[in-house]
């Protein structure tokens, strides 16, 4: 079976505030299209900032994956 063809732009990171202070920020990753995740963070971040560069880090993981 030959590969699934894909755009990794139709992928992105949504920064989410859902926890309690201090680490309130996680991220969730989305494909465009859907409206349900298809990954999220494990834990909670206490900065934005923090919580979109390991979402970064997944999603390009992920991407990885899709690829090979």
């Amino acid at each position: 079976m030959g590969k699934l063809c894909f755009d990794d732009t139709d992928y992105s990171v949504v920064v989410k505030n859902r926890g309690s202070p201090p680490n309130p920020w996680w991220w969730e990753i989305y494909r465009a299209g859907t409206s349900s995740r298809i990954g999220q963070s494990p834990i909670f971040f206490c900065t934005v900032a923090a919580a979109n560069k390991e979402g970064k880090a997944a999603l390009k993981e992920l991407l990885a994956k899709l690829s090979t």
